[in-house]
Formats: structure tokens, C-alpha cells, sequence
């Protein structure tokens, strides 16, 4: 286990970086029931740091599969209190942080129609209520921390707690706690992407090429388009980092301009699932075919949620010199496996990776090209073996990720 100084550190830097805490702040922490003395750290430093009021909302995934293997239907298509909980708290523009910390297979052997119908009917609820984050109009930030399932499920050959304290070491890391000073370090890396997305902004290109094993994906892009990454800024120029750890710098594409195949190169852990060796299909936009592995019923749940949730969302280019794919590990976890390599998100597009998107309606956003969907699933696709090009209006191509590397300096 770390010690109570590093959980401290890591407490502050989710709160002061992530969230970008001000004085008079209302907080909203969801975290798992073991993970008590994390929670209690970020209560200390929330209200530390001015906070108004802090609330927590505890998971627990054993009450959460109770719901699919004891109660009925009408447990299954109800909006849960926790859902109505969070659509009033994201009204009230609360800042929310959730700890990311489930066993990948917490719902091994449910029915995938249960979860979803649950998942569908309450993303709605939350989602819609969400919007002002999914604009970056209110602060948000996801962490994660290790529980026992998952811990095993990235290090199985190894006692519990060796395994924990090697999890908990590499998420240390990947955070840079393990630096003197970890928020300027952040500070630092932050600034690092911030140039890099100002650089692809300013390329203004009009797709993305995506070539790998298994992988042959042009991706187009809206006219207008804004890639983010790194710490963004509010509406009213506050400054947070919804990712903590974060190496990406993204984009949402056009939802009628993908056409080729990709293949996912990490299992996504999606409501207590695991899919594996999956791979999409898509012609103007919209998945057509699909196949995977293991969990092939979940993916296609996934899919059926809405129209939108057979389209992406967001594309997002990760280097595998990042500190998260430094451990090298299988992390089981989509915080960690997305900022581990390249990945995209079939569902939600962000509203501000269009010039001038946060100020259209739902219906202007459509038309502009960008996605709207109950759902926003991130997938990994990247690797030591896979390339993006960036192509410009004049048809040539520019190295964005080579081999899994940064193609371009800023």
C-alpha cells in the first residue's frame, strides 16, 4: 500500500489538478466502498481547498449485480436513485470525480440484454443532465485506485498483496506522484500537450488515416475542427484535467466519414465485461459488421444502445512513450488502457472539438457533422505497430503516430 503521504499527494492532485478546485466549489465524489482512506483524502483536500460542500456516493458492484440476478424487469428498466442523484447534482453545475476502480468481470455471466437496458435507460437520464461536462462547461475528473478483482485480473500470477503493491506502484507513477513536486510536473506535461493539440489544430486536416495489423480505417473530419487534450478550460477559462492519468490529445470526427475496419489491440472492460479480439467494419460512418473474441454479446449491446452508438465519437492520439504504457501492463481498465496507446469512442462527440460547437443545438451539431449518443465508449487501437496519418486538402499525408510514436514535433 502506499504510504499516507502519497495517498495525500495523490488526493491533491486529483482536487487541485484534475477538478481545478476553486474556493466555494460544490463536489461530488463516486467511489468504491473499499477504497474508504482514498475517499476520506479527497473530502480533506476538497473542503482543504475551499469546497462548499462535498458529497460521496459509494459503489459497490455487488449491490450493482444484485440488481440482474434478483430483481425483474422492472428493476432492470428503472432510473436508479444514483442516476437521479447525479442528472440533479450535474444540473446544479457540481464538480464531479469519480474513482475508477471495478473488477472487469464483476458482471461475468449476466445476461448482456439486462445491463443493457439498465446502462441505456439511465445514460440517458445522466447523460442529458451531463451535457454542460461533455461541453467542458463544468469540471470533471476520473482516477482510479486498486480493488482486489481488478488488481488480480493485471497481475494473476501473483499473491494479492504483491499484486496490490505493484498496482498501486505503477498507477504512482503513471500519475507522476513518485515526482518532488507532482503538481508542477503536471503542470509541465500538461503544457506538453497543450502544444501538441495547438499543433494539430493548426494543420486543419480533413481526415485520418489509420494503418495496422488488422487495421485499414480512414476517418474523416468536420470542417472547423478543434483537437483537445491535456487540461481545457471551461466557458468561464477555468482550467481542469478530466483524465488523471492523461497522454492523449483528441478530436470527434465527422459521423458519416469512417470507412475500412479497425481492430481493437486491448480488451475493453465495459459494466463488469470483458471484450476481446473485436473488430468493427463501418461504410459512410456507421458499423456494419463486427466480431470479437469473448464478449461479442456486450459489444453488441453497445451498438443497439441508440443510432449514434454505431458511430465514433472522438479519436484520440496516444504515444507509447507515455508514462502509462511505460508499465507496460494490461491495465483492464479503460482510464488507463486509453491513455495507454491510440483509441476511439463509439457514442457522444464533444461539442468544443468544433469551432464554434458548444453554442449549436443538438440538431446544428448533427448537421455539423458531430455525434450524439447515450453512450460514449472509448476502445484501444493503437500499438508499437500501428500509424495515423493526417491528411491534408490536398489529398497528402502527414505522420501524426508512427509506430506508436509521435511523427511530428512541436
Amino acid at each position: 500500500m502506499p504510504s499516507r503521504e502519497q495517498l495525500r499527494k495523490y488526493a491533491e492532485v486529483a482536487v487541485h489538478v484534475g477538478l481545478g478546485l476553486e474556493p466555494g466549489d460544490r463536489v461530488l465524489l463516486e467511489v468504491p466502498t473499499a477504497l474508504p482512506e482514498l475517499a476520506h483524502d479527497l473530502v480533506d483536500v476538497a473542503y482543504e481547498g475551499g469546497a462548499e460542500n462535498v458529497e460521496v456516493l459509494w459503489i459497490d458492484t455487488a449491490v450493482d449485480r444484485s440488481r440482474f440476478t434478483h430483481g425483474g424487469d422492472a428493476a432492470v428498466d428503472t432510473v436508479s436513485e444514483r442516476s437521479r442523484f447525479k442528472a440533479l447534482a450535474f444540473e446544479d453545475g457540481v464538480s464531479y470525480l469519480r474513482v475508477l476502480a471495478e473488477d472487469p468481470a464483476s458482471m461475468a455471466g449476466i445476461d448482456a440484454d439486462l445491463i443493457g437496458r439498465f446502462t441505456k435507460v439511465n445514460n440517458e437520464v445522466v447523460f442529458a443532465a451531463r451535457a454542460g461536462q461533455m461541453a467542458l462547461e463544468e469540471p470533471w475528473t476520473v482516477i482510479a485506485a486498486p480493488v482486489p478483482r481488478w488488481t488480480t485480473s493485471v497481475f494473476p500470477d501473483d499473491e494479492l498483496d504483491e499484486a496490490t503493491e505493484q498496482l498501486w506502484s505503477a498507477i504512482l507513477r503513471a500519475c507522476r506522484i513518485d515526482q518532488p513536486d507532482p503538481v508542477e510536473a503536471w503542470r509541465i506535461h500538461l503544457d506538453g500537450l497543450d502544444a501538441r493539440r495547438r499543433h494539430l489544430t493548426s494543420r486543419h486536416y480533413t481526415a485520418l488515416r489509420y494503418r495496422g495489423p488488422g487495421t485499414d480505417l480512414d476517418v474523416g473530419l468536420t470542417d472547423g475542427v478543434v483537437w483537445q487534450g491535456g487540461a481545457p478550460t471551461t466557458s468561464s477559462g477555468r482550467r481542469f484535467c478530466p483524465n488523471i492519468p492523461t497522454e492523449e490529445v483528441f478530436t470527434s470526427p465527422h459521423r458519416s466519414k469512417a470507412n475500412g475496419r479497425v481492430a481493437a489491440t486491448k480488451p475493453l472492460s465495459y459494466f463488469g465485461s470483458l471484450i476481446t479480439d473485436f473488430w468493427l467494419e463501418l461504410a459512410d460512418g456507421l458499423v456494419v459488421d463486427s466480431g470479437a473474441g469473448s464478449g461479442g454479446d456486450v459489444l453488441d449491446r453497445i451498438l443497439a444502445t441508440d443510432e449514434g452508438s454505431m458511430r465514433f465519437g472522438e479519436t484520440a492520439m496516444v504515444p507509447q512513450s507515455g508514462a502509462v504504457a511505460a508499465e507496460g501492463l494490461v491495465w483492464n481498465n479503460m482510464l488507463y488502457d486509453e491513455n495507454d496507446a491510440c483509441h476511439i469512442a463509439l457514442g457522444q462527440s464533444y461539442p468544443m472539438c468544433l469551432e464554434g460547437g458548444t453554442e449549436l443545438s443538438k440538431d446544428e451539431r448533427i448537421e455539423a457533422g458531430l455525434n450524439q449518443s447515450a453512450v460514449h465508449v472509448d476502445f484501444v487501437v493503437g500499438s508499437p505497430q500501428v500509424s495515423v496519418y493526417g491528411v491534408t486538402a490536398d489529398g497528402s499525408e502527414e505522420p501524426i503516430i508512427t509506430d506508436g510514436e509521435w511523427g511530428f514535433t512541436t
